[in-house]
């Protein structure tokens, strides 16, 4: 779900926008938070990693020792507004999905299309099991394994001693 919403942008609403404003104002010192509030203020725009970085560090900040820079980064107008943004979003893509799904299922060609809620992956080489290969048995204690192409030679080689 990230792979689709990475890059959106979102307008900044016009109250947010005042109350960093005035907080900014109010802020004499340079705290934790005013460069990311000039940089809100100044392109009035946030992009999807920044809001759910700053809903993050909203959600384990500690509210009442760290009130200024928890009003920097918006309080709680920009906890609210930021919450139900992303949670719109990320319904809107789900619905995306399984209206596909559904739309899939109705026009009878499940085999044809893969399921959209799964994401297309490959695995990596070193968890790959080896393919073609045979345990020797020659050996009790062998753990030495022999692939088909030496095996067929062996037996090519058996077959013309023979005749």
């Amino acid at each position: 779900m990230n792979k689709e919403l990475m890059g959106r942008e979102f307008n900044l609403p016009e109250n947010i926008i005042q109350h960093l404003a005035t907080k900014l104002s109010q802020n004499s010192s340079d705290t934790d938070g005013t460069m990311r509030t000039k940089n809100l203020l100044q392109t009035k725009k946030v992009n999807y990693n920044q809001l759910k970085r700053i809903l993050h560090d909203m959600k384990y900040m500690d509210k009442t020792n760290e009130s200024v820079k928890y009003e920097l980064y918006g309080g709680e107008l920009m906890e609210k507004w930021g919450n139900q943004i992303l949670h719109l979003e990320r319904s809107q893509v789900s619905n995306r999905k399984d209206s596909r799904q559904r739309a899939d299922n109705i026009g009878a060609i499940n085999g044809m299309r893969k399921n959209s809620h799964l994401s297309s992956h490959t695995k990596k080489d070193s968890y790959k099991s080896p393919i073609n290969t045979m345990k020797s048995n020659s050996e009790k204690t062998s753990v030495s394994s022999l692939s088909l192409s030496k095996l067929f030679e062996e037996l090519t080689k058996s077959k013309k001693l023979k005749k």
